[in-house]
């Protein structure tokens, strides 16, 4: 599967009572295995094919807060693809 196709069906989706971020990689839910590849992070993937279904982010608010700072904020709601961050002066 190259770059290009992976790009097209990517899809992110925030569940903020849950604070997980879901990278989707399928048009559609499937059967999966999950395997946790380190630090509450989940890949599920195809039993038959191996193939990546979803990436899975557990904590994913405390994550942000870790890397960028407590001023970092996730638009889950409206807009799951950005982030904010207020002006600094």
């Amino acid at each position: 599967m190259g770059r290009n196709t992976v790009a097209k069906r990517l899809r992110v989706q925030y569940d903020a009572e849950q604070d997980i971020l879901y990278l989707l990689l399928t048009e559609q839910a499937q059967e999966a295995i999950a395997e946790e590849t380190g630090n509450e992070v989940f890949v599920r993937f195809d039993p038959v094919t191996r193939d990546v279904v979803d990436v899975e982010f557990l904590d994913f608010a405390a994550r942000l807060e870790a890397i960028f700072g407590p001023e970092m904020k996730y638009l889950g709601s409206e807009q799951p693809e950005r982030l904010l961050m207020p002006h600094r002066e």
